[in-house]
């Protein structure tokens, strides 16, 4: 198999997935190639210690990350190559770590107990209809950087611009970029509420990307706090913009 195949496949989260927490675990079928067993792996999540977590992070066995609000990745579309030049102007928060796929089969999972993963790793599809927790890509077996990406209207950005009083930079930098245009709806929004309202804008909030990791350099390990739960936030050098979510298709639909 080529790789990339035409540099780039997007795969929409299904319509029917649904995480009802604020949990998620990026891993594989293989769970990183069976360095651990399916137990303790789901036994140090649950772990007060961190070393037990930079163990699960350095062996490239999962990604486990916390958001704070439910369902935030729900809506979310997976990339496997190449991002575009507009994902990567508009992105400005970012999470990395490793993983490793021998097994060809990327898990997006919500939860993360010890049955989540029993079931995760048994079945391609979600066996009850109902209860869709999780979802998988095929890829190439091999070692792979993942990357969560955070937008406009995400809860991870809206956060930062709080505690960083972007308000100020943003309308600054509309003024100076476009200064005789009225704002853009999403702005006036936040700076009338205080978030965006992804839904109403038909806004990408985030967006996972895999692609094979070389043997460059290894980022550094996420910071820990419950569970992965601290993005890297940058300011764009320019107005920031938003993705529609439309843009993608259909939820469910491989492009």
């Amino acid at each position: 198999m080529t790789w990339p195949p035409e540099n780039r496949t997007v795969i929409p989260v299904r319509e029917e997935f649904f995480n009802d927490g604020h949990w998620y675990v990026l891993t594989s079928t293989s769970l990183g190639g069976g360095q651990l067993s399916l137990k303790a792996i789901a036994d140090q999540l649950q772990s007060d210690d961190p070393a037990d977590f930079v163990q699960l992070l350095e062996n490239g066995i999962c990604l486990p990350l916390c958001f704070p609000a439910d369902c935030c990745l729900d809506n979310a579309v997976i990339v496997v190559g190449d991002l575009t030049a507009q994902e990567e102007q508009a992105w400005l928060g970012r999470i990395q770590s490793v993983l490793e796929i021998p097994c060809g089969e990327f898990v997006l999972m919500g939860g993360g107990i010890e049955e989540d993963f029993e079931i995760a790793t048994q079945h391609f599809a979600p066996p009850n209809p109902h209860f869709q927790f999780f979802q998988k890509v095929r890829v190439p077996p091999g070692r792979y950087l993942v990357e969560v990406y955070a937008f406009i209207g995400s809860i991870i950005v809206t956060d930062a611009w709080d505690a960083n009083d972007t308000a100020t930079i943003l309308k600054t930098r509309w003024q100076t970029e476009h200064p005789s245009a009225p704002y853009p709806d999403w702005l006036t929004e936040y700076l009338e509420n205080g978030y965006v309202d992804a839904e109403k804008f038909d806004f990408l909030e985030y967006l996972i990307r895999l692609q094979p990791f070389t043997d460059g350099d290894r980022p550094p390990l996420p910071a820990l706090g419950q569970w992965c739960d601290e993005f890297t936030i940058r300011q764009p050098i320019t107005f920031p913009i938003g993705l529609s979510r439309s843009h993608y298709g259909k939820l469910g639909h491989t492009d």
